[in-house]
């Protein structure tokens, strides 16, 4: 028996993906009503951890802005794996400060991703990623961002003084 992803009692496959998500919009969270998105929401709920693996795999932008934030790690890291996922989108996630740190792990990782300068940017400035992770992404960044990095009282005092240590190292 074929294992499937049940989601408001349609079964959820990879290549039925697009035709499962024509009810969903896929307009930005921002443009949905409320009631409906609280519909949505509720759907999602009744999932268990397994079918929002699935589900995170083909979501559409929407369901992928709402499965990112689940506290279940694998569920988030799934959505990372989303063929669907453009770099605008992973930007606003390096951006996020209430994500989980493997999130964030997970896009500095990814090559396909970093090369990204702007998402670069993000993980380094994101006071949630790990401090080697962003230590690491310093010698990538311009003189300017360095600049506010190292002016910057959201992120750790190690990552500020790494910042303008490598500054200073440059105008050398």
């Amino acid at each position: 028996m074929k294992d499937e992803c049940v989601f408001d009692g349609k079964a959820v496959e990879e290549k039925a993906g697009e035709q499962f998500f024509s009810e969903i919009p896929n307009d930005p969270p921002e443009t949905v009503s409320e009631e409906k998105w609280e519909n949505i929401y509720e759907k999602l709920m009744g999932l268990n951890t397994q079918q929002k693996i699935r589900l995170a795999h083909v979501a559409n932008l929407p369901i992928r802005m709402l499965l990112i934030q689940s506290p279940i790690k694998v569920i988030s890291l799934a959505v990372l794996k989303n063929p669907k996922l453009t770099e605008s989108e992973v930007f606003r996630y390096s951006q996020q400060k209430n994500l989980v740190e493997d999130i964030l792990l997970g896009i500095a990782r990814d090559p396909k991703w970093i090369k990204n300068y702007p998402i670069k940017l993000a993980i380094v400035s994101n006071p949630k990623t790990p401090l080697s992770v962003s230590v690491s992404f310093l010698s990538h960044l311009h003189d300017n961002d360095l600049k506010t990095l190292s002016r910057d009282k959201n992120v750790s005092t190690v990552l500020s003084r790494a910042a303008h240590q490598m500054l200073i190292k440059r105008k050398r």
